[in-house]
């Protein structure tokens, strides 16, 4: 499986120079050879892929014999996720990007333990575009500030399904979700604390339209239920 690299913006012509951490980290990291294989994006799903033709101390050139566009044929899937511990943050963000997350945001919720610090955000962000190289995703998911509920209410519409998973729901998730749910602008999923949710939160969200569903008897942990959800979400509305 070919190594992939992320840069700001992609050359139009037959080669392409990458520098900065990117070229230390094929370089002297990777220990990266002329003649070796490699995808590099944009972030926003154009690639290229080529091999590498020079090698200086500060950057590389690769020889660009394949380019392509993934784009998203799906709704936007967002996850509004509690913060969880700050040793599960990480692993948060992996499973969630792995899992095909397009956009997370995280929430502040009553019973979170951890608070959230500005230095957070780029942390979140670095992850994401590590777990981006490690699934070969060609678009990294944008992590945004915190939301709070009024901002929720605010913010996504009836072209959103709005889906707060939590254990002491009735309705299951297979009964809200459907291959219908395609048409729609957004899948939101909230993610509540360790802690849960609280009845106070729970409340406000279904009284701003979000649909209180589980996934199964089992009690999913903070930092996994994101990537269950959307594996849950995409596997009923068929995009699997």
């Amino acid at each position: 499986m070919l190594s992939l690299f992320f840069v700001p913006e992609l050359s139009d012509g037959s080669t392409l120079v990458i520098g900065g951490d990117e070229a230390h980290h094929a370089i002297k990291v990777m220990r990266m050879n002329v003649g070796e294989e490699l995808q590099v994006a944009d972030g926003r799903g154009n690639w290229v892929q080529g091999r590498i033709t020079t090698i200086d101390k500060k950057n590389f050139t690769i020889g660009i014999e394949n380019r392509g566009y993934t784009s998203r044929s799906h709704p936007e899937f967002v996850v509004i996720q509690a913060l969880t511990k700050s040793d599960r943050a990480r692993e948060t963000i992996e499973l969630l990007v792995e899992a095909g997350v397009d956009r997370i945001i995280p929430w502040q919720s009553d019973r979170c333990i951890s608070k959230w610090k500005e230095e957070m955000h780029e942390k979140w962000q670095s992850a994401a575009v590590a777990s981006c190289k490690q699934s070969r995703r060609y678009s990294i998911p944008e992590v945004e500030r915190p939301i709070s509920l009024s901002q929720i209410r605010e913010r996504f519409t009836s072209r959103s399904l709005l889906l707060v998973l939590h254990e002491s729901a009735h309705e299951k998730i297979s009964v809200v979700v459907s291959p219908a749910v395609i048409s729609l602008e957004q899948i939101v999923l909230v993610i509540g604390p360790e802690g849960g949710i609280s009845t106070d939160e729970l409340r406000e969200l279904e009284a701003i339209g979000g649909k209180i569903v589980r996934l199964g008897n089992p009690v999913i942990r903070s930092a996994h239920a994101g990537m269950a959800g959307l594996s849950a979400v995409q596997a009923l509305m068929k995009h699997w």
